[in-house]
């Protein structure tokens, strides 16, 4: 979750009414947002919680705006207007493989005052913080235009090339002390220190603006109050990302009286301009209240719509037309818009009704089926393990000495370090097997559950047996039982395994398909995950199995 705060004087200037802060309070709650506290002062300070996905709220102003549409105090759906320009940033191939993507545009005439300037800065690093996973996946720079000057050029240089005052510093640094020697290097160094390049942008007079994602120079990209204009930058991974947030910053300092400017930032092959054109969707009013089980007809689905920062263009029959804002980028399918108008409406409003439906609900003969097959194992004596399906390649392939797979990939991970679905569980327990190294042995586990091979979902169950005398017959007199008891028609074929000791594995057949592995864990696997004590193991794919 994202914690917001704001002001009651500022979010009422930007409302354009005076509402008590029990009015703004409850009108918060039916948007979704939640009150996670309020200070004492006498211009009460309210903290407020926000779901991940509603970017156009990470400011007092996106507030205010959902506030006095849907109180209805401005029925005018806001329009934003951006001006061509023609100012570029070249994308230099030298950024691939550091920090690739970056979006820009300009903010003309823009009165930057100590309060809105403040504002500003909280926006910018609330979005580091929570949308950008501190300045990993996002970073921000503003700078005062009349110090640069265009075209700007987004490359990779370097460190020790790389030399400028940076903000907060009286001296010049390179970009090797920065990461070493200022505040705010040394606090995110690790995005960038482990390449041999850092990412810069240079303008025509070849001055040093920023080094994304760390800092500003001062001699540059220091903003103080006054009239002027300014550049925005948004720098990443994701092209999408990037405009998203950028639409969001943009449109709210359009609210803040400034005038927008696009840049064009030339990649070579492609190019990418900022749009701020509402874009258009359509919504059938019966699918609404079905999904909703609401009885509403159109002209009341269209005022819910308004209420909600939509607009409403005349449809046919049931079905209108819709154009949604340009910061909305929560916006996915028929059942966004659909909870929007449920909100509109009022949760507290709609009558729980029960299904006009009779049903009785079983287990699947397969979830039987597997269950029987946990109870097998734990009077066995063994330890049943839950552990997480997300994981690393780093856990699944590279210190189990297996070539990757064909598996599902994770971007922009909230967690440094995952980056995949695991295929395997058998790495996994290794891990738990690490994390209770300092219990007593022996230590018998199990875990009966899931993986992704190749996007299809398939059923494991991995056995480990950790203790100073654990060998391949042990595992094998574990294995021989559990399929006595199920009654498998399984066999059992010798094959070496990179992450199994030589002539103690074999591979695991059924109807002449291999469907697992058993055998002992090689000492340089044990090694790798930390363990101290031989592990014995089998792992098996059940899906086929149980489904019969």
């Amino acid at each position: 979750m994202v914690y917001i705060y704001a002001k009651h004087s500022e979010l009422n200037k930007y409302i354009g009414k005076k509402l008590t802060v029990q009015e703004i309070e409850n009108t918060l709650i039916d948007l979704g947002m939640d009150i996670k506290g309020k200070s004492d002062e006498k211009d009460i300070e309210l903290k407020i919680e926000i779901t991940a996905e509603k970017m156009e709220f990470v400011s007092s102003i996106g507030i205010a705006r959902a506030i006095k549409h849907y109180l209805e105090i401005e029925k005018e759906i806001e329009t934003y207007e951006i001006k061509k320009g023609k100012n570029t940033i070249i994308v230099d191939r030298s950024v691939q493989k550091v920090r690739p993507k970056i979006v820009g545009a300009i903010i003309r005439d823009f009165e930057v005052t100590e309060e809105n300037l403040e504002e500003i800065i909280k926006i910018q690093e609330k979005i580091h913080d929570s949308f950008g996973r501190n300045r990993k996946k996002i970073s921000i720079g503003i700078y005062p235009v009349k110090k640069i000057e265009f075209p700007i050029i987004y490359k990779a240089e370097k460190p020790e090339k790389i030399k400028f005052r940076p903000l907060e510093s009286e001296v010049e640094m390179n970009g090797t002390e920065i990461l070493e020697k200022h505040e705010t290097g040394k606090k995110y160094a690790h995005l960038i220190n482990e390449s041999d390049v850092y990412p810069v942008l240079i303008d025509s007079k070849n001055q040093i603006l920023s080094m994304p994602p760390i800092i500003n120079s001062y001699e540059t990209g220091r903003v103080i109050p006054g009239k002027c204009d300014l550049f925005i930058d948004c720098t990443g991974y994701n092209l999408t990302h990037l405009d998203n947030i950028l639409k969001v910053i943009v449109t709210t300092l359009l609210e803040m009286d400034g005038k927008a400017e696009s840049i064009i930032v030339d990649y070579g092959e492609e190019k990418y301009e900022l749009n701020l054109n509402n874009y258009k969707d359509e919504i059938d009013v019966n699918f609404v209240n079905d999904w909703i089980g609401i009885k509403i007809n159109k002209e009341e689905a269209e005022k819910l719509l308004k209420r909600m920062c939509y607009k409403v263009i005349k449809g046919k029959e049931n079905k209108i037309e819709i154009e949604i804002p340009p910061y909305r980028s929560d916006v996915w399918h028929d059942v966004d818009i659909a909870d929007d108008i449920a909100r509109a409406y009022g949760y507290n409003n709609i009558i729980p009704k029960v299904p006009e439906i009779s049903s009785s609900g079983e287990h699947l003969p397969k979830s039987l089926k597997r269950e029987e097959i946990s109870k097998n194992l734990v009077g066995m004596g063994f330890l049943e393990l839950y552990t997480y399906m997300l994981t690393s390649t780093d856990i699944q392939y590279t210190k189990m000495k297996i070539k990757e797979k064909k598996c599902v990939k994770i971007i922009d991970s909230a967690e440094e370090g995952i980056n995949t679905v695991r295929t395997l569980i058998l790495p996994e327990n290794l891990v738990a097997l690490n994390i209770n190294r300092k219990c007593g042995y022996p230590q018998k586990v199990f875990e009966n559950g899931f993986v992704i091979e190749e996007d299809e979902n398939e059923e494991h169950v991995c056995v480990c047996i950790a203790e100073p005398k654990s060998n391949y017959t042990k595992i094998k007199e574990v294995f021989d039982m559990l399929v006595k008891m199920n009654g498998w028609g399984i066999t059992l074929k010798e094959k070496e395994y990179n992450f199994l000791i030589r002539g103690r594995s074999a591979s695991i057949l059924y109807k002449e398909k291999e469907i697992g592995f058993i055998g002992e864990i090689h000492p340089e696997i044990l090694n790798n995950f930390g363990l101290i004590v031989p592990v014995s193991c089998f792992e098996i794919n059940i899906k086929e199995i149980i489904e019969e």
